[in-house]
C-alpha cells in the first residue's frame, strides 16, 4: 500500500504539535528560590511562603506581568514552580537524620 504525500504531510504535522506541546510543557520559566533569606531554605508549604509574600506584594508583581494569578488559588503550591535553592536540600538530609536519630534514642531509652 502506498502512502500519499497529504497523508506524509499529516503525520509530520501531528509529529511537530505533539513535539512542540511537549517541549513547551518541560520548559520551567519560573525562577527558583534565592538562598537568601533563610526561610527560603525551610520553606515546604504555600503559607510558608505567603509570611513574606505579602498578598499586595503579589498583586502589584501581577499588574507587571511578572507573576501569574495562581498564588491567589490555595490548591498550588508555590514550590510546584519555584524549586527550593540546592543548600535546601542538604538541610533536608540533615533534618531527616536528625529526626532518624531522635526516634532511635527515644527507642534506647
Amino acid at each position: 500500500m502506498k502512502m500519499k504525500s497529504r497523508d506524509l504531510i499529516f503525520i509530520a504535522i501531528v509529529v511537530l504539535v505533539v513535539g512542540g506541546l511537549w517541549w513547551l510543557s518541560t520548559r520551567n520559566k519560573a525562577k527558583a528560590m534565592r538562598p537568601t533569606p533563610p526561610e527560603h531554605l525551610t520553606a515546604k508549604l504555600r503559607d510558608d511562603c505567603l509570611k513574606c509574600h505579602l498578598p499586595e506584594t503579589l498583586a502589584q508583581m501581577e499588574l507587571q506581568h511578572k507573576h501569574p494569578n495562581k498564588w491567589r488559588d490555595e490548591r498550588v503550591e508555590c514550590t510546584r514552580c519555584h524549586k527550593p535553592p540546592q543548600e535546601a536540600n542538604a538541610l533536608n538530609l540533615n533534618d531527616r537524620k536528625i529526626s532518624e536519630l531522635a526516634a532511635l534514642l527515644r527507642r534506647a531509652n
